[in-house]
């Protein structure tokens, strides 16, 4: 008999003797067999793994020799050797002795995960954005810039590379900066980096909104119906704010649908003004050949007529 590993072992799938498939493996005895003639195939097979047992979860995580993966969402990527708990006036000596370029890098990936943390991203959008800062560290365009307003607008570009339904309001909430300078950090960062960005569409935002609005499924799906029959709706949505298209969308889907919401209502969970749905529904409402007629006013809720002219 021979002495082969693992890798070659795994490349034996039949029987030399019966030709049969039925070949078992032991590691009791490092043997190689099949179950149907007992002829051994190999034996002294080389076991490549852990020579410990364990008998449990928590066991395992305390043996185990390796780390989690490469994420460059950690300023070391998660592949330094973590060093044993020292006194906090050690921890302070070791931080001042850090490079000026990591503390920087550091603080920046900190802002990142607390942004998107309180706009409920998901994981692959801050690994995103982590990769975005260290390409910007490297061409230099970091240096004598505030980060909180690079660190916004970065995710904010992430966002609409993910098809991720966010607004520049949303991102400036959260952020210490306001919409102003993050808006010109997203410009600046467009033309340095040369990144191209699709409009954003406004069909993304409509389901997180009629969830807040507290509308149905098919006022949603209606709502979507309308912009993609929107023959102009690349023109719409042009510039920074889709939101406007996706709210006049939502508007008309309320009316169509008899689950109506004011323009004030609408406005005020999307962040927009009543005077950007009016005007927009307008255009909706002549490009899809409805024809919306206001009645009488009861309350803050209009009584309207829908009909095809």
């Amino acid at each position: 008999m021979t002495e082969v590993n693992v890798r070659a072992m795994t490349r034996i799938r039949n029987c030399p003797e019966c030709g049969s498939t039925n070949v078992v493996s032991d590691s009791r005895h490092a043997e190689l067999y099949c179950a149907d003639c007992g002829t051994v195939i190999a034996e002294n097979l080389v076991d490549t793994g852990p020579e410990w047992r364990v008998f449990d979860a928590e066991q395992a995580s305390r043996r185990i020799r390796t780390g989690p993966g490469m994420s460059y969402r950690i300023h070391d990527k998660g592949l330094s050797t973590p060093a044993p708990v020292m006194p906090p006036g050690m921890r302070r000596v070791r931080w001042v002795n850090i490079d000026s370029n990591e503390k920087t890098l550091t603080f920046a990936l900190v802002e990142i995960d607390r942004m998107a943390c309180a706009l409920k991203l998901p994981a692959n959008i801050r690994e995103a954005t982590s990769v975005l800062y260290r390409r910007a560290a490297r061409e230099k365009l970091i240096k004598g810039r505030s980060i909180e307003e690079l660190v916004s607008a970065m995710l904010y570009i992430v966002c609409r590379q993910y098809n991720v339904p966010r607004t520049l309001k949303e991102i400036a909430e959260v952020s210490r900066i306001p919409l102003k300078k993050i808006r010109r950090a997203y410009i600046f960062l467009l033309r340095r980096l040369g990144i191209k960005l699709a409009p954003a569409d406004p069909s993304l935002f409509i389901p997180r909104f009629c969830s807040e609005l507290g509308l149905s499924p098919a006022i949603r799906e209606k709502a979507i119906e309308i912009i993609k029959n929107d023959k102009n709706v690349e023109v719409a949505t042009k510039g920074w704010g889709p939101i406007g298209t996706a709210a006049a969308a939502i508007y008309i889907a309320g009316i169509l649908g008899g689950e109506y919401r004011t323009e004030k209502e609408i406005a005020r969970v999307m962040g927009t003004t009543e005077i950007t749905i009016r005007n927009r529904y307008k255009e909706l409402e002549k490009q899809l050949d409805l024809e919306i007629g206001t009645g009488s006013v009861h309350g803050d809720k209009k009584m309207c007529a829908l009909g095809s002219p």
